[in-house]
């Protein structure tokens, strides 16, 4: 799960510097237990969600209803998941979830599939997310594919390699990245950080190190083969999200926020706006068509290109954004809430 410690809103178009009286209104939406992931699921959004011992996952309309998907957990681990993520082609969800546990603390991963009604943990061999040569799982990714679950593993030649997990017959199974963009070497060592649909199929954030120098990177997958692209100017591609045609990457570079446009991988002008080495964003989402992120720079706003305004209402670490059924939601500071 990505926790995100600057939150406010970047809009890529021009807003006016002001005070209270141009800010930007958010609404909260009353939930029982604290949401960790977002997702949408048509013109559904999908919240999932952890009161203090045991994972949930809701649901909310167009017009406000919430309802309970019933959860099935088959492990003892899977009863105690928090939410990594969520992801959904409109008909099935796939979420992973983690908890840890075990003498060394490490997260033991669980796998969730199911729909709106139901959705219920598959169990995996331990060997498949987790034992000797396991990193980290960074997210499910639906493709035209399937599908998949992005993480890391032990490399062949350095480091760890980019992962993928693919689906099939309630099995979770690791592919080669030998031989791939994926893998790392003792040139090159990779760093996935988050993972988001990209038309057919997926695009994956990070960062890299190459002869000591480091720089942001995205890997695509278009259906059948994996690419990858370093990001101009940038030390770590942090999040992304792509839609009509174009993905919107945020990050870092030089300790200051990053944004790149692909696939042509313009790095645009933002404001002066810090982000630290240990910091996460969530990512972009349209507004109006208008590609947004939600960043704290000294509060919460709303940013665009040049100039910001503050938003009323939200607060706190950011965890997740999502625009569906032509509303935007956020988590922000353990609360979820409904801009407009």
């Amino acid at each position: 799960m990505r926790r995100l410690t600057l939150a406010v809103l970047l809009v890529l178009t021009g807003c006016s510097s002001g005070g209270a009286d141009n800010a930007a209104g958010f609404t909260p939406v009353g939930l029982t237990a604290t949401p960790e992931a977002l997702a949408s699921h048509g013109d559904m959004l999908v919240i999932g969600t952890r009161p203090s011992d045991h994972p949930e996952l809701l649901t909310r309309t167009k017009d406000g209803a919430l309802s309970n998907a019933r959860l099935t957990p088959a492990t003892p681990y899977g009863k105690e998941a928090h939410w990594y993520g969520i992801t959904s082609d409109g008909t099935t969800i796939t979420g992973v979830g983690g908890e840890r546990g075990g003498a060394h603390g490490n997260v033991r991963w669980s796998a969730w599939t199911g729909d709106t009604r139901q959705i219920a943990e598959k169990p995996q061999a331990f060997s498949t997310f987790g034992g000797y040569g396991a990193g980290e799982l960074i997210g499910p990714v639906r493709t035209k594919r399937g599908p998949l679950v992005i993480g890391t593993w032990q490399s062949d030649k350095a480091g760890l390699d980019i992962a993928v997990w693919t689906y099939a017959a309630d099995t979770w199974s690791r592919q080669p990245s030998g031989g791939t963009v994926l893998e790392s070497s003792q040139e090159l060592l990779r760093f996935p950080l988050a993972v988001a649909p990209d038309g057919d199929g997926a695009i994956v954030v990070g960062w890299q190190i190459a002869k000591g120098a480091v720089s942001a990177a995205v890997w695509r997958f278009d259906g059948a083969a994996w690419t990858t692209a370093t990001l101009p100017d940038g030390d770590a591609a942090l999040a992304a999200r792509c839609w009509d045609g174009t993905c919107h990457v945020v990050g870092r570079s030089k300790g200051k926020l990053a944004w790149w446009s692909g696939p042509d991988w313009k790095k645009l002008a933002t404001p002066d706006i810090p982000v630290g080495d240990n910091q996460a964003l969530a990512a972009p989402v349209p507004v109006n068509g208008v590609p947004t992120l939600f960043v704290d720079h000294g509060g919460v706003k709303l940013v665009s290109e040049k100039d910001e305004r503050p938003a009323d209402g939200p607060s706190g670490d950011v965890v997740a954004a999502e625009a569906v059924g032509g509303q935007v939601f956020v988590i922000a500071g353990g609360r979820l809430w409904r801009l407009g």
